[in-house]
């Protein structure tokens, strides 16, 4: 599907004449991966411990009851209902309370619920080499210290503790979450206990992805990681083992166009694992060395701007307001950040999305309004230079050079730029692509209404009525645009709309709405300046 879309974006930007190439940050080089599982079975050199005393294997005096059964801890706050199980101390299941499957809000978003499906891992699992403690570790029944939580704005905060200790080794974790009722985040820290072995935390099995994406439009699906200030994100289908990233670590995801969920290290990490255990099966663990204590901050929940840039971290960027065909560009994504502040606005006044939209297009339309009155008084220039072109055409048309020189001749007489009508229109490239980006990947739009059968901006409309008036507006756009080329490639021009709509059938409905909107304002322009010029 993402194919499709790059086609879909391509034919537009070549319908108006657009070839821009942009340069590309040269990616920074990765340092040499190592084998995890050689640096785990390894112990660290005394010396390197006392140059570094935070990376020094902490041994505390913890120890704990084995739990006989299991038990499972319901986590309740206004935005999420979450529970935990002491069977490896993790998260069982996680539900969205402000976020539904449809429209009809009668079904919550789950971002994990295995039922009966086997996952390699759970939320905020821990993993070592030594397979044996790994299996206690994995299985073992934690003791609890804590209740079920019940959290509210008078009761804001709670706390849970999981530990486990093995009794032959004196090996285990001990795991303290504390919850909070107005965020998406549960602050972690995890104590290993007799452990001074590097160990793994998970962002458990596609926790975050709620929907893989075949039969929807755009985005990225699968884990994605922050090195420093770089994205990296891994294609799912092309991981074939385990994807190292070494460096800065800022945080890693897993993620689908809406949802996502992340680890935010506190403290400094060096170390992302990336795995698929099988076919739409993964996740990525930080690795934390010489069985240092780690304090760390789980987000779990939608992709909302705000609530993701309140962090300060850059787990914004994990929306592509930046998108450009290929690429992520800086300057396209403030764009849309701007847009996307202004629909805002709107919305606080409007209450619909939808009307938002038609606010926020008219209001880019009017801005561009002398921009496109230049392109158009270009067009039209080009449009009374065809009889003498056509004359040129037929005079010199065994030499194309002399055809050259003799239409320079005739635009530099007659003070005309063949580029005028096109170079007002690049101008406004960068800040269609914002908006489009902004229409395509806010969750704002997910599941807002228009009117009457289009109950959700994000998604196509079912019955193909705005995608259809908008191939007839711009149709009607087209016939009244002054044309610069012979009548034979007007009428082949003339196709261009039936491509558009069948384009615009599956795209979501607040983007089909701007096109229409733009469309017809452009039509109202063309039928002012039409009398402005035919007056002259």
């Amino acid at each position: 599907m993402d194919n499709m879309n790059k086609r879909i974006l391509i034919a537009i930007l070549l319908s108006v004449a657009v070839l821009v190439a942009y340069p590309f940050i040269v990616p920074t080089p990765k340092p040499p991966r190592k084998d995890i599982q050689a640096s785990q079975g390894v112990e660290q050199p005394a010396a390197n411990r006392a140059e570094n005393p935070t990376s020094a294997a902490q041994v505390l005096p913890v120890t704990a009851e084995v739990s006989k059964e299991e038990h499972t801890i319901t986590i309740d706050t206004d935005l999420y209902k979450a529970i935990f199980t002491n069977k490896g101390g993790v998260i069982k299941h996680w539900e969205l309370k402000k976020y539904w499957t449809d429209v009809t809000r009668q079904n919550s978003i789950v971002l994990i619920d295995p039922g009966k499906e086997i996952v390699a891992a759970y939320p905020l699992s821990t993993s070592v080499e030594n397979n044996e403690l790994n299996n206690i570790l994995k299985d073992g029944l934690y003791k609890v210290d804590g209740s079920d939580l019940k959290l509210s704005a008078g009761n804001p905060t709670g706390t849970l503790s999981f530990t486990l200790v093995d009794s032959k080794s004196g090996k285990g974790f001990k795991k303290t979450f504390t919850f909070h009722n107005d965020t998406y985040t549960v602050d972690v820290d995890l104590i290993p206990v007799n452990i001074t072995e590097s160990y793994a935390v998970s962002t458990g099995s596609n926790f975050g992805i709620h929907e893989w994406g075949e039969a929807r439009m755009l985005g990225f699906v699968g884990p994605i990681t922050m090195v420093g200030s770089k994205l990296e994100k891994d294609k799912v289908s092309k991981i074939t083992g385990p994807v190292y990233h070494d460096g800065e670590i800022q945080w890693t995801a897993i993620q689908d166009k809406y949802f996502l969920s992340a680890l935010i290290p506190k403290e400094k990490v060096n170390r992302v694992i990336v795995k698929k255990d099988r076919e739409k099966d993964v996740q990525s663990s930080i690795e934390v060395t010489a069985g240092r204590k780690i304090s760390l901050v789980l987000y779990a929940g939608p992709k909302e701007s705000k609530q993701l840039e309140s962090l300060g971290v850059g787990l914004d960027k994990t929306i592509p307001f930046g998108w450009f065909m290929f690429w992520e560009l800086g300057v396209i994504s403030w764009l849309a950040k701007a847009l996307f502040y202004i629909l805002q606005v709107f919305h606080k006044y409007s209450g619909n999305y939808g009307i938002s939209i038609i606010f926020l297009t008219t209001i880019i339309k009017i801005i561009f309004v002398p921009l496109t009155y230049k392109s158009m008084k270009s067009m039209k220039a080009m449009q009374r230079l065809q009889p003498e072109l056509q004359k040129l055409q037929k005079k010199h048309k065994d030499d194309k050079v002399a055809l050259n020189k003799a239409m320079m001749e005739l635009y530099k007489t007659h003070k005309v730029n063949p580029l005028g009508g096109c170079l007002p229109m690049l101008l406004q490239l960068p800040v269609f692509m914002g908006l489009y980006n902004l229409l395509a990947y806010s969750i704002e739009l997910r599941q807002s209404p228009l009117f009457l059968w289009i109950k959700d901006l994000s998604l196509k409309d079912p019955y193909y009525v705005l995608p259809i008036i908008m191939g007839i507006s711009m149709l009607l756009q087209q016939k009244m645009s002054p044309s610069t080329v012979d009548p034979t490639q007007a009428k082949i021009m003339l196709i261009m709309p039936v491509i558009f709509t069948f384009f615009f059938l599956n795209f979501p409905s607040g983007l089909v709405l701007y096109w229409l909107v733009n469309n017809l304002l452009t039509v109202g322009q063309q039928v002012i300046q039409n009398k402005y010029f035919s007056g002259k």
